[in-house]
């Protein structure tokens, strides 16, 4: 048996903790009423928390921070994480507040970020409307193929149909009986994903620009030209996840440092990088 410990990439999720020293914010803590509590000691990545039948046990991690881990994020990268729900992040090596989500990262780190941007939801809600008539088999194939017949369209589509980073409220605009297709209605979808991108993005900028792209989640890896459409916005180079499971991955990593294999997870992720294939450049 052992006493509740948290790691602070999950003790963070309760909204307590001081991002500026790593430790529970007590004055906060005390202005809430809950300081007689009995808060979890906090435990680094790799610090033992308890043992079962002698096996060592280690503290739960943030699931967005091994997501981000499982994509071999470096510092200087971008990610973009397109799937469900959607989150650009990058890794900083200092805490510095801003209008901007900041989240502790492994060794000590932070990750900025901005979360709950329009995607996968909210093309779901377009499915279901454009479903209702029927029809089988998957239908995002064929969606993807006649946007990508669309070179650009004067149709305009803003997809925050549920409240988040991007709004409260979504539109279709400029309908006429041209640009009444399928292929005009996504492609300014993604347009307007990939613009919510680029702003988004501005939010948790740097003096110091990117020098990649990264793209994870399912949607992201599915369409090239969502992702070629982010591209062009950003105009760097990018990469794909290296594995469909970021989150496996990234626990892998954190299992790697745990174990004492690699003294900080930056090292573990040196260590996988070279052994798993690159899947770099920019879609067609």
């Amino acid at each position: 048996r052992a006493a509740p410990v948290a790691e602070p990439t999950s003790a963070a999720a309760l909204g307590a903790l001081n991002l500026a020293t790593g430790e529970w914010h007590r004055a906060v803590i005390e202005k809430l009423g809950l300081a007689r509590l009995a808060w979890p000691a906090l435990k680094r990545a790799g610090d033992i928390a308890g043992r079962l039948d002698g096996v060592p046990c280690f503290a739960a991690a943030g699931d967005h921070q091994c997501a981000l881990a499982g994509v071999l994020l470096e510092e200087g990268e971008l990610s973009i994480n397109i799937s469900t729900g959607s989150q650009v992040a990058a890794i900083a090596s200092t805490f510095r507040p801003a209008e901007h989500q900041t989240r502790p990262y492994f060794d000590g780190r932070f990750l900025k970020t901005v979360t709950h941007i329009p995607a996968g939801r909210a093309l779901n809600a377009l499915l279901r409307l454009l479903s209702e008539l029927g029809g089988e088999g998957d239908p995002w194939p064929r969606i993807e193929a006649a946007a990508r017949q669309v070179e650009r369209t004067d149709l305009r589509a803003d997809i925050a149909f549920f409240a988040g980073a991007c709004g409260t409220r979504g539109s279709i605009e400029n309908l006429h009986e041209g640009n009444l297709t399928i292929g005009h209605l996504f492609r300014a979808v993604y347009d307007s994903m990939a613009r919510n991108y680029q702003s988004c993005a501005g939010r948790i900028a740097d003096a110091e620009p990117w020098r990649r792209l990264v793209f994870s989640g399912g949607l992201a890896l599915r369409s090239q030209l969502l992702r070629r459409l982010i591209v062009e916005r950003f105009d760097l180079p990018c990469r794909l996840a290296p594995a469909a499971e970021d989150s496996l991955l990234g626990l892998l990593l954190v299992a790697l440092v745990s174990s004492g294999r690699y003294p900080t997870l930056e090292r573990a992720t040196a260590a996988v990088r070279v052994s798993l294939p690159a899947r770099e450049g920019s879609p067609p």
